[in-house]
């Protein structure tokens, strides 16, 4: 150790000439091995007339898909908030089970509408509430089942179905005629009394007008029905009176108070909850549509019949309010 320090140059030297060596030596050993490396290279490559193709599927369906810009499938609720579930229990198994209401075939909620019909109307969070068919989203007065039955949209209020379809008949109104055919005899004379004031009874006869009225009799017909509790035939003669203006005429039964050809339609319009009565052949319109003019043409205990003045096309009938 002692020669190493001091004559440290020379070891130096020594340990470098040593490296040397040893590299000298494994650089002669890899020439060496150089032939037997690079053998295969060096051999002849035989020749074919088939050329081996590549599989390009692969990189012709990536080419396909850089082309095609990337774009959102069609989604038919929130990406980020769930739909809603609805508990509900199996009687049978005794479980209860969690139900996706827009699921493809599950039962309607809210007959008659699908619940599919709910989504597509932007709807899906209030298929939950028990009001949801009476509820009006657009506030145009019309409900959910309205615009289901429609066909309109419940989301724009200037889509919804015609105002007509809001009308109902509330009350069939009759008016007892205030001409009573009392009694008649062989010489053609008929007794006639008034219903509505007290008046003196009159005796008239054919064609004559009775007093205090514009009705004349324009015909007489003998007529009976037998009556099963008594065996006996009811008499059920008829006078025909006319009215001199109008030419409306009125059937009186003998012994029998008949009602007016004045009869009544007492409507409910449900769009704005009012309510007004109408004459049989009176004209009359809706609020919403004042341009639109409708005329009674007949009533009856369940429902009423009109038509539209200036289409003058189908009879509409209008449902009783149930």
């Amino acid at each position: 150790m002692d020669w190493i320090k001091k004559n440290y140059d020379r070891f130096a030297l020594l340990l470098l000439a040593l490296a040397l060596l040893v590299s000298s030596g494994a650089i002669i050993y890899s020439i060496k091995s150089y032939p037997e490396r690079f053998a295969p290279i060096q051999a002849v490559v035989p020749h074919g007339a088939k050329v081996t193709s590549l599989e390009t599927e692969a990189l012709e369906q990536a080419n396909r898909s850089l082309a095609k810009p990337a774009a959102w499938e069609p989604h038919n609720s929130s990406l980020y908030v769930s739909r809603k579930y609805v508990a509900r229990h199996n009687s049978a198994t005794g479980a209860d089970l969690l139900i996706d209401p827009f699921e493809p075939g599950s039962a309607p909620l809210h007959p008659p509408i699908p619940n599919d019909w709910f989504l597509k109307n932007k709807l899906e969070d209030r298929i939950l509430d028990a009001d949801v068919l009476e509820q009006d989203e657009d506030k145009d007065g019309f409900s959910n089942l309205d615009e289901f039955l429609g066909k309109t949209d419940p989301q724009k209020a200037d889509s919804h179905p015609p105002y007509l379809t809001k009308l109902r008949l509330k009350r069939f109104i009759r008016i007892p005629f205030r001409l009573k055919f009392e009694a008649y005899d062989d010489d053609g004379n008929f007794q006639i009394n008034t219903v509505d004031v007290r008046q003196p009874t009159q005796f008239v006869k054919m064609g004559e007008t009775i007093a205090g009225t514009k009705y004349k009799v324009v015909k007489f017909e003998k007529k009976s029905v037998p009556n099963p509790s008594t065996g006996v035939d009811k008499d059920t003669t008829e006078l025909t009176v006319e009215h001199g203006e109008t030419g409306v005429k009125v059937v009186l039964v003998v012994g029998t108070e008949v009602n007016s050809p004045d009869q009544y339609a007492r409507f409910a319009f449900l769009w704005d909850h009012t309510e007004f009565t109408v004459k049989r052949d009176q004209k009359f319109f809706l609020k919403p549509e004042p341009g639109i003019e409708y005329k009674l043409i007949d009533i009856g205990e369940s429902e009423a019949v009109i038509i539209n003045v200036k289409t003058e096309g189908d009879p509409i009938k209008v449902p009783h309010l149930d």
